[in-house]
């Protein structure tokens, strides 16, 4: 993928397909592969296979790979040679038959947006005209892993380094997915920046993307972009509901209406 463009631009882009608007993934398993999936990180892989349920899909898997195996000896404490077996033994059959195959040119891919009512409503992020935001969420289960911290961390710093802070009038949320990823942040030196910065960190686990606590909206007329990842209507609140990367959203913050990083 491009610098900028991350796993849930490329899901906003599988999710705008007609295969996929017209209903005909709903049920099926989702198998994600090619140049672009396996340069992914694990953290990301894992929001293209979460975000499988907005297909409407019974589940979503990538291929193990060399990747994987060092994720589970790192980040699991899985012995190497237990690691790499299991990797070995997962991997689809070469000769394996697949209902439908849907090809994506990974370099043409741009950040995107999935305007409010539904995940599948995707546009490019410069397509989306000017749209100020009152609120800004970075968290839930596909946005508040260690790579996605690690990118709100990325425009944070770039906006601290120009002499910027969150915009008047906006607010700004950051909630940690686990309690490994709020420590990996303060080990960092995140925490403290994010905080610098305006951005008001909430304590680790689920919120507002289940309509629970800080980052839901109060009124109708209210607008959010948010790292969640489904924007039907209530979901986060009455109001409306912008989905975007980490990238994005943080960007957001800082320009006070949906921008890119």
């Amino acid at each position: 993928l491009r610098p900028g463009v991350t796993a849930k631009d490329l899901m906003l882009e599988i999710l705008r397909h007609p295969y996929v608007r017209d209903g005909e993934a709903i049920g099926k398993i989702l198998e994600y592969g090619g140049e672009a999936v396996r340069a992914l990180s694990v953290d990301e892989r894992a929001t293209l296979t979460n975000m499988a349920a907005e297909v409407g899909a019974f589940t979503g898997i990538v291929a193990p790979d060399g990747r994987t195996a060092d994720f589970l000896v790192e980040r699991r404490g899985m012995d190497r040679n237990d690691a790499e077996q299991l990797v070995a033994d997962l991997g689809s059959d070469p000769d394996a038959e697949y209902e439908w195959t849907m090809n994506i040119d990974a370099t043409t891919l741009q950040p995107m947006v999935a305007t409010p009512g539904d995940p599948g409503n995707g546009v490019g992020v410069t397509e989306v005209g000017e749209v100020p935001v009152d609120i800004v969420y970075a968290g839930s289960c596909t946005g508040a892993k260690r790579d996605d911290v690690a990118m709100a961390a990325r425009v944070v710093g770039r906006a601290l380094a120009e002499g910027r802070v969150v915009a008047e009038g906006v607010d700004a949320y950051l909630q940690y997915g686990s309690v490994d990823v709020e420590r990996y942040a303060h080990e960092q030196g995140w925490h403290e920046r994010f905080l610098e910065a305006g951005i008001k960190v909430l304590a680790r686990g689920c919120g507002a993307c289940i309509n629970a606590g800080p980052g839901v909206s109060g009124s109708p007329d209210q607008v959010t972009v948010s790292s969640i990842n489904r924007n039907f209507p209530g979901r986060s609140g009455p109001g409306k509901v912008y989905l975007a990367s980490p990238y994005t959203v943080l960007a957001s913050a800082f320009s006070g209406k949906i921008a890119g990083f």
